[in-house]
């Protein structure tokens, strides 16, 4: 009999110990493997949270602060290759009951596609679904029509209006999720990291996010996912609800457009122009 697969979940920390203290016993219940809490260097009571688990819960914790991506980084090495990674972010709330087998199951039908990452469905509090669950990659193209997805949602408590705008949008929105309409599961080029699965081997053989940046790192993640022939798909059958804690600080726009440029830097000019 075939070797079941190992799927752990890792919970990336940043001074969210209330959430924290919430989202762990669900995580327990819910069929892992193992458990994990990666923690950038909190302030507040984040590690007594995780050491009123036991050995139930494993801490790895930073020294120093790092970023949200850098800090999902911490995991390399201490899992197999083998292994699928499933990062939940500490200020989420488990959906899907049983939720390692569905990981396990939906994995087990995207295998011959050459499927490494899959993203879950992320829904906000009022039952909505995030704008940005998956999405295409980084480009001039992008760019351009990142904006739609945030105006149809303004309009959604509107659906005579908000309809008809996202039938007009929807040539040009065509890789962005369609917010207004139940989620179906679709190949993509990046998926929210907050619900996010990928074998270990990627992960660790890529060196996992690039701690230079501290935006953008899930596209940059995306782009050389591809350069390697591993493919990404959504699946909302993996299902959590995000409560949305701010404790990063304001969002910075600069250091955005710096991440942007870094990007094009890196990944270069004309992918940037031509790529969708």
């Amino acid at each position: 009999m075939a070797t079941q697969v190992s799927v752990v979940a890792v919970i990336p920390n940043f001074n969210m110990a209330e959430y924290l203290a919430r989202l762990l016993p669900q995580v327990l219940g819910a069929g892992y493997d193992r458990v994990f809490v990666l923690d950038d260097a909190s302030t507040d009571d984040s590690v007594d949270v995780v050491a009123g688990f036991g050995d139930d819960v494993v801490l790895i914790r930073s020294p120093v602060n790092q970023g949200a991506g850098t800090n999902r980084n911490q995991i390399i090495g201490h899992v197999d290759d083998e292994t699928l990674i499933h990062f939940v972010d500490a200020d989420m709330d488990l959906k899907t009951p049983d939720s390692a087998a569905v990981v396990r199951d939906v994995f087990a039908r995207c295998a011959d596609r050459g499927v490494g990452v899959v993203g879950g469905l992320v829904r906000r509090a009022d039952g909505a679904q995030e704008l940005y669950n998956y999405g295409p990659v980084f480009s001039l193209r992008t760019h351009l029509t990142g904006g739609f997805p945030p105006l149809i949602d303004r309009l959604r408590h509107w659906p005579a209006l908000a309809r008809p705008i996202a039938k007009a949008f929807r040539p040009a929105m065509r890789a962005w999720p369609k917010i207004l309409e139940t989620p179906v599961a679709v190949p993509t080029y990046w998926v929210h990291e907050g619900n996010m699965i990928i074998t270990a081997g990627a992960f660790g053989s890529l060196g996992g996010y690039d701690s230079r940046i501290r935006e953008h790192e899930t596209q940059d993640l995306a782009i050389r996912l591809q350069n390697r022939g591993v493919r990404t798909h959504f699946d909302p059958s993996i299902e959590v609800m995000h409560h949305h804690a701010q404790v990063r600080g304001r969002f910075r726009m600069h250091e955005q457009f710096a991440a942007a440029m870094y990007l094009i830097r890196t990944h270069g000019l004309r992918r940037y122009l031509v790529d969708h």
